[in-house]
Parts: structure tokens; sequence; C-alpha cells
């Protein structure tokens, strides 16, 4: 693929520490693959070997027809020469330069006139015009974030790279900006590579997700794909499934399998995979909780649960169950409030065949 960023490359640390990027993202158009794992996981070096703040010591870094990076060829193209926008984790505006001066700052090579008139078209594109004369220490967080894109976007870079865009936010504000940000970034028709350590941000942001645990790339595809069909234990920790149990496949016919986890048997879809001992994956949200027995469904799955524990949270209510294994619902404030969950309470949980996702246990 011609309109690609391609990168294969291994960074390494004086102190042992192995980064190895895999990488295949368009070039063109509007795309956000999202950089997914804890922290320390090489994320950040990934962005950085991309941006050339960082140079590996092998591999090779494709944009479209043009080598940003080749360890065998001694090519190692400097930022300015990449053609590529990056957003720091704190921003980093110049505290003695107006939202104005700090948009424009990249473009002093321009006549005064071009200037002006790119700097316009961010803050207004930005909704920035009010705040054109202040400094960053006048700003909220969200119009420092706002500024920081805009300086990045107003040089019109080919590709866009967000180093955990929202964490210098508080948690309200951070959920109040995650829809403006996913629609600044449609807006802005160039690729995004967005490195973040928070399940929410990369559902609401992300279009790709690529798994990163221990330095290397674990798993990659569409967000959803990744976050309810996890490839192995390891990539559904992290991506925080709810629900991890060990299971025993028993049979499997019409596409569907029966598998025993603690002391009963669910419904699922039939596995493509080898191994009869598997992992037994849920996401809390594909639980659902009723008090009648569940009566009237058709889901194949119900269980008799005893309510173990209730976690308040926002914007779900973790629900620790006892199902025969170790079981956790995720359901709104007001469901749980209407059933009248606390610990000890009996319920019946309710749990579709394709939501339950087998993995190899190995």
């Amino acid at each position: 693929m011609a309109d690609a960023l391609i990168a294969n490359f291994t960074k390494r640390f004086s102190g042992g520490a192995v980064i190895r990027g895999e990488l295949r993202q368009p070039a063109c158009g509007n795309s956000v693959t999202v950089l997914f794992g804890p922290s320390g996981c090489g994320k950040t070096t990934v962005l950085r070997c991309l941006a050339g703040l960082e140079r590996p010591e092998e591999g090779a870094i494709q944009f479209g027809t043009e080598t940003w990076f080749d360890a065998r060829q001694g090519i190692c193209l400097v930022p300015q020469e990449r053609g590529v926008g990056l957003v720091f984790q704190e921003y980093a505006l110049f505290p003695h330069l107006t939202v104005a001066g700090n948009i424009g700052y990249g473009l002093r090579g321009d006549s005064a006139a071009e200037r002006e008139r790119r700097v316009r078209e961010m803050l207004e594109r930005f909704d920035l015009a009010d705040v054109t004369q202040q400094h960053p220490r006048q700003l909220s967080g969200g119009q420092q974030q706002r500024v920081a894109l805009a300086r990045s976007l107003v040089c019109r870079p080919r590709l866009l790279l967000l180093d955990e865009p929202l964490s210098a936010l508080d948690i309200a504000l951070r959920e109040e900006l995650r829809g403006q940000l996913r629609r600044l970034l449609a807006a802005c028709d160039i690729p995004v590579l967005l490195v973040t350590h928070d399940r929410a941000e990369a559902l609401a942001l992300g279009d790709e997700l690529v798994v990163m645990s221990d330095g290397a790339m674990r798993q990659s595809g569409p967000v959803l794909d990744v976050f309810n069909r996890p490839a192995d234990a390891g990539v559904a920790k992290i991506v925080g499934m709810e629900t991890l149990q060990p299971g025993s496949l028993v049979s499997e016919s019409e596409g569907l399998a029966i598998v025993r986890v603690g002391s009963v048997t669910l419904t699922a879809v039939s596995p493509a995979i080898a191994s009869r001992e598997v992992f037994v994956c849920i996401r809390g949200e594909d639980v659902m909780l009723q008090r009648d027995g569940g009566a009237g469904s058709s889901v194949r799955n119900r269980l008799s649960a005893r309510v173990v524990a209730v976690q308040p949270g926002s914007p779900l209510t973790r629900v620790e169950l006892d199902a025969g294994f170790p079981l956790f619902a995720l359901i709104t404030r007001p469901a749980c409030e209407e059933l009248e969950l606390c610990a000890g309470v009996t319920v019946t949980a309710l749990i579709k065949a394709p939501a339950v996702h087998l993995i190899p246990r190995r």
C-alpha cells in the first residue's frame, strides 16, 4: 500500500529496555489509530521514533513513498523533514506568548500576511477568537488543549501525533472534552496516531487499536473488535475484560459451543481454536441483571447469581457476582437502584452466546 505509514523498528535503551514498533496505518484521509497499553509499555517511545525525536537501532519507517528512517541505509530524517505535528502530554505552550503567538510560532518563515491569515483560520476553527491576546496561564485546560492542537495543525502536517492528549485534565473535564476532541480530529482530514492508557478515551477517539505490552505490540484491529475479542489472556487483562476465567470446552454443534466454567456451563459461539482448555471472557456491559428469573428472555445463558459487592463508579456501577464462578456486570446507577442491588441479593444474570468470547489457555 503506497499511501501508508509502515513502521517496523527496534529501539534499545542502555538500561536494557527494548521497544519494538510494528505499525501499518493509512497515510492520507482521516483515521485515528490508538496506541493502547499500561504506563511504561513503550507507547510514547514509538511516537517519538515516528516523530524523529528518537532514533531506533534497527528497522525502517516509511511514509507513502518517503523513507523517514532506515537503519541499514543510514537514513534518519529530522522532525522538520517529516511534516509531523506533535502534541505533548502537557501541551508545552510558550508561557510568554499569547494564544495567537503560540499558534503562529511555526510560521516564522512565512510572510506576515500569510502568517496572520493562517493563524486567524486556526483561531476560528478551534473557537479561540475571543482569547487571541491571552496567555496560557489565563486559559482553561480545554482552551490550552485547543491551542496546542491549532499550533500543530497550522503548519499543515501530514501526520498528527498525540501523546495522552487528555491526561493533563481533571476527570470531569476529560469526559466533557472527549467528544469535542473527536469532532476536531475528524475535521482535520489527516491520519492521527494517539497514545493513551485510558479505555474510555480509546473507545471514544479511536478507529483502530494497537495494544502494547512490555515493549511489544500484541494485537491490532478495529477498536471494538480488539476490546471485545482479545487474542489472548494478556491482551484481555490490558483492555480491561471484567470477567476472565479458565474453562473447558465440553462440546460443539451447529456453530455453538458448551463450555464449563466453575460449577456451571455456558453456551458460546464456537471458537476457531484447537485447544479444549480455554479462558472465558465476558465484558461487564454484556451482563444483564434481572430480579424475575429472566422470564420471557430468549438469551441462552441464564445464571442464578448472588451479589457479592456493589461498587459505584462513573458512569457505570460495577456489580461483583457469584454465579458458580466470579462474574462482573456493569450497569447504570438507575438500573442498580431499580433492582435494589446490595450484597446478598439473588439475581439472574443473562448473557448472550456471542458475548461469551473463548481464547486458548496456554
